[in-house]
């Protein structure tokens, strides 16, 4: 079984996002990883993505929710009730927007309540901001203290800026927070070699490349950390609905990745991470 660390599924927060409102774009993006796009996204339908998931041998999806772009953490409450066990969550925050209502949702939704950890967009915020932004530190400092995960949405091909996934900023992060456990989905893609370097070196640090696993360039250097200098930092994930989760899942299973190591890519490295 395996655990899909990127999921957006067909849900409130979700309604409005681009790959599920310009199919035919999404479709043309997906082909070039050599990959289909989730049935889900023509269908906006839940009961879709759980048939995909149970055919993919997907036990739980990881749900980011993103506050910056109008998501709702009460969505996650939602998704917990009706297809329980099945989805871990990830409290959207937006710390520039208020601090004092992102410890408070951080409280809500990860300390008191049910999610696993909190999700970032430093780039998508509605003031976007830099990974090292010091005004962001008290979050840093109390997700540290708690032993709370984060996940940054850090590379990718769309972002205002390269400037918002350059490496040294995390880098700095990373030694600042030596406690913090940290995810980058997207995989700090395209600078490759640059944060694998970081995540060895800085062992706080997990990689979740995601489709930039498949079929990208870079992504014969994720599969070589994936077999060795990072075997226990790799972390599998479709960023469905873009890339189908039974495309995804196949790939990362046949993609070269040595026999022993896929255990730790495909689930046990995701629960490590979450405190599962």
């Amino acid at each position: 079984m395996s655990i899909d660390f990127r999921v957006r599924p067909p849900i409130p927060s979700y309604r409005n996002a681009e790959f599920y409102n310009d199919i035919e774009d999404v479709s043309q993006r997906a082909a070039r990883f050599g990959a289909e796009i989730s049935p889900c996204a023509h269908t906006f339908s839940m009961e879709d993505l759980i048939r995909e998931m149970d055919a993919s041998g997907v036990e739980q999806a990881v749900v980011p929710i993103r506050k910056g772009c109008g998501g709702d953490n009460e969505d996650l409450l939602h998704l917990f009730s009706e297809w329980p066990s099945r989805f871990i969550g990830l409290a959207g925050l937006a710390p520039l927007a208020g601090m004092e209502e992102a410890l408070r949702e951080l409280d809500r939704y990860v300390l008191s309540g049910p999610c696993s950890g909190i999700a970032l967009e430093p780039a998508f915020d509605p003031e976007r901001w830099h990974v090292d932004d010091e005004r962001v530190f008290p979050l840093y400092e109390k997700c540290q203290a708690e032993g709370v995960p984060v996940v940054f949405t850090f590379g990718g091909i769309f972002t205002p800026g390269l400037e918002y996934y350059v490496p040294l900023a995390m880098d700095r992060v990373a030694a600042l927070f030596p406690d913090m456990r940290i995810a980058l989905s997207h995989g700090g893609w395209p600078f490759v070699t640059e944060v694998c370097q970081l995540a060895f070196n800085r062992r706080n640090i997990y990689l979740a490349p995601d489709m930039y696993m498949i079929n990208a360039p870079g992504s014969a250097d994720y599969i070589a950390a994936a077999n060795g200098l990072l075997y226990d930092r790799m972390i599998f994930a479709s960023a469905a609905p873009i890339i189908s989760v039974r495309d995804a899942e196949r790939h990362y299973r046949t993609c070269g990745v040595r026999r022993e190591y896929v255990p730790y890519l495909m689930e046990r490295n995701a629960r490590r991470f979450l405190g599962l």
